[in-house]
């Protein structure tokens, strides 16, 4: 009995030695946190386009390609697209903030701009 016993909480002990974690915000959309184009936040002030960004951990502004494209006398969409994906492993439920200057972005001091991407999460 004492062997069926301790077989049986080997058992047991094998079935819950596993890690799951579930994402009850993907839609069913696996690749949601990576998704190319999403954003988790977006900020523009006078000079800088803040954007916030899923990441583990390896994310940073040359990961992504910027496509700003002029569009009426002084209006400016950016568009942010996810060049290489971060397989790192910290935790960062947050994502990363990463700035991009106007003048980077060779958008004039003082023009609208429209941030193409979705935002949220």
């Amino acid at each position: 009995m004492k062997l069926f016993t301790l077989a049986a909480i080997s058992g047991v002990a094998l079935l819950t030695a596993g890690c799951v974690v579930i994402d009850a915000d993907t839609d069913g959309d696996w690749d949601h946190h990576f998704s190319n184009d999403r954003l988790y936040s977006a900020n523009i002030t006078e000079d800088a386009v803040i954007i916030r960004v899923p990441a583990s951990g390896c994310t940073s502004k040359e990961s992504f390609s910027v496509d700003v494209d002029r569009e009426g006398n002084n209006t400016f969409v950016v568009e942010f697209d996810r060049e290489r994906e971060d397989y790192c492993r910290m935790l960062q439920p947050e994502g990363e903030e990463l700035v991009y200057t106007f003048s980077e972005l060779g958008i004039p001091t003082g023009a609208s701009v429209v941030i193409e991407n979705p935002v949220g999460r």
